[in-house]
């Protein structure tokens, strides 16, 4: 499937085949700031995009031309909800993923060669960097944690599928030329050859008088404003209705409002028209969220402080949260309170805390460099 007026076929220059797991807008988040430093040294690169991600998304954050192929490769976890992990559909998804696994692999490989890759670039999907290592074209992996470790939180040790199915993934991670494993990332990881490089992250443009304004909050209102987003899976438990009551805050809210939602300090997210969400991050005042890679390190990069619910066993939790401990303002808000809405007084203690010095968030830059001397220049 081509995206117009995004879609291109070069006739010359460097092809890189870049393969996302379908799993949130996290590992996009990722590879977009990636690409974008690529694209500065090589204007004429090709990029096909292979993932169940939204077109538009891609095109927002990368804003170069591409072609894009719908089709997930990965499962990652299957999830009804941002904290919800639905463990029997995600063994019915693996058990699909890997019957026949060798013809998906040799399908995969012949579309590769087919397109004409130069590079494989993955975040991190093991079937594309299986078939990009059988052909011969450099694998590079591109990030913070592999599925293989998740798997192994999430279900028993004993249990004799999903460990064939774990080996599969090391199997193939370890076919990867080369892993950039962006800062903070899990501890252990099977790759063969892996370089650690700074956080990577895309910085938005603080716009927040605009956005006050775009909102309709008058210039005397001083209430800070609260992004609660939980990425690219849908939310549908916010608690809007239990916010109506804290007007003490203007809360942005990543969810579609229903009939009666709507106050004058509530704001749906999707009321602000076509503004990047880098962008919008950056010109609020807090995040809540979940304490994924990409808001918990956009957070830092931006200086705001950073309230979490966690996900439970997500396996990369832990290095993150210690890595924005050193570097941001951040607390924990329980399950039960979130659910409440009682969590703002903890919010105002966040805001009251002094902010400590932003941290070097310039992974892109040392990734695409590596990138370029290895396998583009």
């Amino acid at each position: 499937m081509s995206v117009q007026p995004f879609a291109v076929q070069a006739a010359s220059g460097k092809k890189i085949w870049c393969a996302l797991s379908g799993h949130g807008f996290g590992h996009w988040g990722q590879m977009a700031p990636l690409l974008r430093q690529l694209i500065r040294h090589l204007p004429d690169l090709a990029i096909h995009v292979t993932g169940a991600l939204p077109s538009q998304v891609i095109a927002d954050m990368l804003g170069h031309p591409f072609t894009h192929d719908p089709v997930n490769r990965d499962v990652g976890l299957v999830q009804s909800d941002p904290l919800v992990v639905d463990l029997s559909a995600t063994r019915d998804s693996l058990r699909a993923l890997h019957q026949d696994w060798s013809g998906k692999v040799a399908d995969e490989r012949q579309r590769m060669a087919d397109w004409g890759a130069d590079l494989i670039l993955g975040n991190v999907p093991y079937l594309s960097i299986q078939a990009g290592a059988e052909l011969g074209i450099p694998s590079v992996a591109l990030t913070s944690l592999t599925w293989d470790r998740v798997m192994a939180a999430y279900f028993p040790a004993g249990d004799a599928e999903i460990n064939a199915w774990c080996d599969t993934m090391r199997q193939a991670y370890g076919r990867a030329s080369l892993a950039l494993r962006a800062t903070p990332a899990l501890p252990d990881h099977p790759f063969p050859e892996a370089v650690e490089i700074p956080p990577v992250s895309t910085f938005g443009v603080n716009r927040r008088a605009e956005l006050r304004w775009q909102l309709q909050i008058d210039r005397s209102d001083t209430r800070p404003l609260v992004m609660v987003s939980f990425g690219g899976i849908p939310a549908e438990r916010l608690p809007v209705a239990a916010l109506r009551a804290r007007r003490d805050f203007h809360w942005l809210i990543d969810r579609k409002f229903d009939h009666g939602d709507h106050a004058c300090h509530l704001h749906p997210v999707q009321s602000v028209k076509r503004w990047p969400f880098a962008d919008l991050s950056a010109s609020v005042d807090l995040i809540v969220s979940k304490p994924g890679y990409g808001m918990a390190i956009t957070a830092a990069a931006h200086g705001l402080p950073f309230a979490y619910v966690r996900r439970g066993i997500f396996p990369d939790e832990e290095p993150i949260l210690s890595w924005c401990d050193r570097h941001n303002r951040i607390a924990e808000i329980d399950r039960e309170a979130f659910e409440a809405g009682r969590f703002a007084e903890k919010l105002h203690e966040l805001l009251a805390r002094p902010a400590p010095p932003r941290p070097a968030i310039d992974g892109a830059e040392v990734g695409a460099r590596i990138l370029l001397e290895r396998y583009l220049g």
